[in-house]
């Protein structure tokens, strides 16, 4: 008797065991998706977790945009008809888009059909309605590799030139904001929880490629545009935001990540730039896709040499505009003074904030602009009209602060930064 009630107990005990741990389970798979109300953004907590199904955390995500922002398919279907200015661009635009699909990782489709299930368009891809169909968020989510919006800049500071000896960088994201400023309204910060690998992404809400994101391996990526002028085709095309999204969930270091995008086997619509950091230094991915003999996709440090008459000339930096500068790539940057201008004043202002950065240093870099308030790409301004966002960010102290463009649209004469709390 004594031996079955020894039994007994243990199989209680077990007994409990197992419920405690299912009970625990239970918790993690309910609380899949969190949203924050900010003020200046909205922060977002995807827990992929407890929850394996990449479809139902996009259904539970679209669901609560919604929640907290009821009109968010007015918001981004008005944007959309904007930017494709037209029912004929918007058809191909939309083309577009159905032919880079099937290139795009299939967990990340099955995101953001889970976020367009929530939506009154549904199948109905109508420009201009108010709803927003699972086409248009596949549009909205692809902008970047179809409609091209961004002129962006970027530049980090290391070595003997960081008072820590650590990386500091800024990054500027220049997009089109909406004739309603609509983009600001829907500004976002996305921590995607990964068992295996976790990254935040600093966006927008629905938005789950990467414009500018850093892994908990402490490597930062951001995109820029870069054109070549090369004819446009999408027919099996890759997304680049998504690989770079792909590349920080499954790469640890800045060179892995920088080797899978410049890979020849993954083909893209346009020409551009990954500024990449970490924690002891910064490169630039030049990833030129043209067809042409001067096409480079190889990544740029401070020792590289660049095409004639482009200069750098600060050690322990690498900066960047929206052109490719190495030497024997494409020189889509001399001619064109949004870049030429942009970079000068990147110089400048380098130079004068000192041997020494700080980070407030670099905020006065990522804040620079010549006139009265901000002004033109063209004039130099790197603080300028169509600023979006600014993120100066520190990887080594996983300290990251962004200026989120204000919802009034009024560009303040001095960006004010939000700190962005590490949810890894």
């Amino acid at each position: 008797m004594k031996k079955l009630a020894y039994l007994l107990s243990v199989i209680v005990l077990i007994m409990g065991l197992n419920v405690s741990t299912i009970t625990v389970n239970a918790a993690e798979t309910i609380q899949c998706v969190t949203i924050t109300d900010k003020g200046s953004h909205y922060e977002v907590v995807l827990n992929f977790k407890g929850e394996k199904s990449h479809r139902k955390i996009g259904q539970e995500y679209g669901s609560t945009i919604l929640k907290l922002v009821p009109q968010y398919e007015a918001i981004v279907d008005s944007y959309l008809a904007e930017i494709t200015s037209s029912n004929e661009a918007y058809d191909l635009m939309m083309q577009r888009v159905n032919e880079i699909i099937p290139q795009v990782d299939k967990n990340y489709v099955d995101e953001i059909k889970g976020i367009a299930s929530n939506f009154t368009g549904q199948d109905q891809d109508i420009r201009g309605d108010g709803k927003l169909s699972a086409g248009e968020m596949f549009l909205m989510n692809l902008c970047p590799d179809v409609v091209r919006p961004s002129q962006c800049c970027a530049v980090g500071v290391y070595g003997k030139r960081s008072q820590n000896n650590d990386n500091m960088g800024m990054r500027i994201l220049d997009w089109y904001a909406g004739s309603e400023n609509q983009l600001a309204g829907i500004q976002a910060v996305v921590t995607f929880k990964n068992s295996k690998k976790s990254i935040c992404s600093i966006g927008y809400l629905g938005y789950m490629a990467c414009i500018s994101a850093f892994s908990d391996d402490k490597v930062f990526g951001a995109i820029l545009d870069s054109g070549t002028g090369e004819p446009y085709s999408s027919e099996g095309k890759r997304s680049y935001p998504f690989d770079l999204r792909h590349a920080l969930e499954n790469y640890t270091t800045l060179n892995g990540v920088a080797a899978y995008l410049k890979s020849p086997v993954r083909n893209y619509t346009y020409g551009h730039l990954i500024f990449l950091s970490d924690a002891k230094g910064t490169k630039v991915l030049e990833n030129n896709i043209s067809s042409k003999k001067n096409s480079l996709r190889e990544v740029r440090t401070e020792k590289s040499e660049l095409n004639e008459g482009i200069i750098w000339d600060i050690d322990n930096s690498v900066g960047c505009v929206n052109s490719f500068m190495l030497k024997g790539n494409l020189d889509n940057h001399s001619n064109n003074p949004s870049n030429t201008n942009r970079l000068y004043s990147m110089k400048k202002v380098l130079k004068e904030q000192g041997e020494k950065f700080t980070f407030d240093n670099m905020k006065a870099v990522a804040s620079y602009y010549q006139g009265e308030e901000p002004g033109l790409h063209k004039d130099g301004d790197l603080y300028n009209t169509r600023t979006q966002q600014i993120i100066v960010f520190e990887p080594s102290k996983s300290r990251y602060e962004v200026f989120f463009r204000p919802k009034s649209g009024i560009l303040p004469k001095v960006p004010v930064f939000d700190e962005i709390p590490v949810l890894f």
